[in-house]
């Protein structure tokens, strides 16, 4: 096919355009390990994208032991302190986020019981709204969590309409009842 750029389906390459292929794929390049000193080899292209080289695996993982300074840590981020744990971290994050971490372990256990749908926060909000910021079942002006009229444990979904706004209280009364009704169903 002349004119056509590009591989095509079907399209055989000459033997020269073969030998080119394989000695651009096997191009080495020689490097001393960055942990243990030792020579070894890579790829140019796979060499390139790196900043450090490792002859092994066991090597990398050595290296970001001991070597490896903690600002460069992935985990660190920007966020922790030199010398404070990851368990402090996320002591502290789950102190100072318990909304964040609310939404997150409802969203695992939502994926955990295989419940259909989902809501948005702000669908949230008009829900409250609605019931004038109160507990639909005791009318108190408490803090209000979220509660599926069918559980997600007994097959309810995630949808909007499954949901009401309770009290910490009222909804631990609740447990896995059904009680209430949806206000509306999706097709």
């Amino acid at each position: 096919m002349k004119g056509v750029k590009g591989f095509q389906k079907g399209h055989k390459h000459s033997e020269e355009t073969k030998k080119k292929i394989s000695a651009a794929n096997n191009r080495q390049v020689k490097f001393n390990c960055d942990y243990c000193g030792k020579e070894s080899a890579d790829k140019l292209s796979s060499f390139n994208k790196k900043k450090r080289h490792f002859c092994c695996r066991s090597c990398y993982t050595e290296y970001r032991k001991h070597k490896l300074e903690f600002q460069e840590h992935n985990a660190y981020k920007g966020v922790r302190k030199v010398g404070e744990s990851k368990q402090v971290y996320h002591r502290k994050y789950y102190k100072n986020n318990p909304i964040n971490i609310a939404r997150l372990k409802a969203a695992r256990y939502q994926r955990e019981k295989n419940a259909e749908g989902s809501h948005t926060e702000k669908e949230w909000q008009l829900v409250k709204e609605r019931h004038n910021n109160k507990c639909a079942m005791c009318k108190e002006d408490k803090f209000l969590t979220k509660d599926h009229i069918i559980p997600l444990s007994k097959g309810g979904s995630d949808y909007i309409e499954n949901i009401q706004p309770l009290c910490r209280n009222c909804n631990s009364k609740k447990h896995d009842k059904i009680l209430g009704t949806p206000t509306l169903t999706r097709g």
